[in-house]
């Protein structure tokens, strides 16, 4: 290829125009760089191959695993008022591009890794967060990980054995089930109530099986959207001391909260209570931040299970989130999410009730509608007619330790008031 000066003179370009074009040009295998000698043509030029994506359904979901990888794949589905995550366009400008750039252009250092614990200003401001909560700790006491999954994958790593017993509810977090199973784990289903989990039934379970760890999620539950009352709080916490079990408190979903709640971590003091959080739901599903707050005594070791499996964290994901959280750009964002959600859910109750979408009577909240179809509806049919659509619909069995809820779905408020996925379940709960 002719010199990157004697092309820019040709064509009456700038030398960096030219220079940008042919490591373009090489990053697509079409030129070779050969350093004193210049560009040359190469040999053989491999056209990019179009492959289906290893995620990519051939059949309907049927467990967790499934639906995940079909949620995260948009090539697999045209709509899913199933998923976890909020619409698109509500979370664009929860991290603009000038957001972002000012950063790269900033004095945060990108050459270096973060520290093991995680960044110490990411830290700082996680303690700032959690003293609104009533949830007063060190910096030291928190470890980033990357999301909720990887948080309870460290917990469960170093308090638990292949084979203890898991006190987990019923329904609960699809992902979480299949986690905890896939580490030779046993799973105690606890059933759940509107106010929070059976504690009869988790009394008698703790005092059977002597189980290590319970998991939770105190706030706005997934999927029924149930808050934990304060009364249970402090009666579960109670049962945690006379069993001798601790208790993973996830609380991915209560930012978007926006009325006071309480926090099992805020009653614990640090004692038996492994508090959990992300930022890839309310702030961009883009983002695999979270992070554990830990009792002082297991700090080290979930640091080191940390190292073992990841090294450390990520400095440019933790400090993009610091600067969102350091300027109120997050609070800013979380108000305008908590309005559209609050007309979304409104809207979507009333739509689907009146398709004949049974829901509790008791008020839930949060980003989740989980209802029951009539009896006369043949779900099995729907979960197949839908899927055919290109419609991904969760069925309440997939929260289920013990298969139960086969006539609930969880819906997603933000993303079920497509007229086709309303008409399909229409047509389905419509009397015969």
């Amino acid at each position: 290829m002719p010199s990157v000066r004697k092309l820019a003179s040709t064509l009456g370009v700038s030398p960096f125009t030219v220079a940008t074009s042919y490591e373009r040009l090489a990053s697509r295998g079409i030129v070779v760089s050969r350093a004193g000698s210049g560009y040359f043509i190469a040999r053989t030029v491999h056209p990019p191959v179009r492959e289906a994506p290893l995620s990519a359904p051939r059949s309907q979901p049927s467990n967790a695993l499934g639906f995940v990888r079909s949620v995260v794949d948009p090539s697999s589905h045209a709509l899913a008022p199933g998923s976890g995550f909020f619409p698109r366009e509500w979370m664009e400008d929860a991290l603009p591009p000038a957001v972002v750039g000012r950063l790269l252009r900033g004095e945060a250092s990108f050459a270096v890794p973060a520290p093991a614990l995680g960044t110490l200003e990411f830290r700082q401001q996680l303690a700032i967060k959690l003293a609104a909560l009533e949830i007063n700790v060190s910096p030291s006491q928190i470890i980033t990980t990357f999301g909720a999954t990887h948080a309870a994958q460290l917990i469960c790593r170093k308090l638990l054995q292949p084979g203890d017993p898991v006190l987990i509810e019923d329904p609960s977090y699809m992902v979480q089930q299949a986690q905890l199973l896939d580490a030779g784990y046993r799973l105690l289903p606890v059933p759940r109530r509107h106010d929070g989990p059976d504690l009869d039934i988790l009394e008698k379970l703790a005092r059977e099986h002597r189980p290590r760890l319970f998991f939770t999620q105190s706030v706005l539950h997934n999927p029924t959207g149930s808050t934990t009352s304060p009364a249970v709080s402090f009666q579960l916490l109670s049962l945690a001391d006379r069993y001798n079990f601790f208790i993973v408190e996830d609380d991915v979903f209560g930012d978007i909260l926006d009325r006071p709640a309480v926090r099992l971590a805020s009653l614990d003091n640090s004692r038996r209570v492994f508090y959990v959080s992300s930022f890839t739901k309310a702030l961009s599903p883009a983002l695999r931040v979270g992070y554990i707050v830990s009792p002082p005594e297991h700090v080290e070791a979930l640091v080191d299970a940390k190292i073992l499996g990841v090294l450390g964290g990520s400095a440019l994901q933790e400090s993009l989130v610091t600067s969102v959280l350091k300027t109120g750009r997050y609070r800013v964002h979380l108000a305008g999410l908590q309005r559209r959600l609050h007309k979304a859910r409104s809207v979507a109750l009333r739509s689907l009730t009146d398709i004949g979408i049974a829901f509790a009577p008791e008020p839930m909240d949060g980003l989740f509608l989980w209802g029951e179809v009539p009896r006369h509806v043949d779900v099995d049919k729907l979960m197949a007619d839908t899927f055919e659509h290109g419609i991904l619909l969760t069925q309440g069995t997939m929260f289920s330790p013990t298969g139960s809820f086969a006539r609930h779905f969880r819906f997603n408020a933000g993303l079920c008031l497509d007229p086709k996925v309303l008409s399909l379940l229409r047509s389905a709960c419509r009397p015969t």
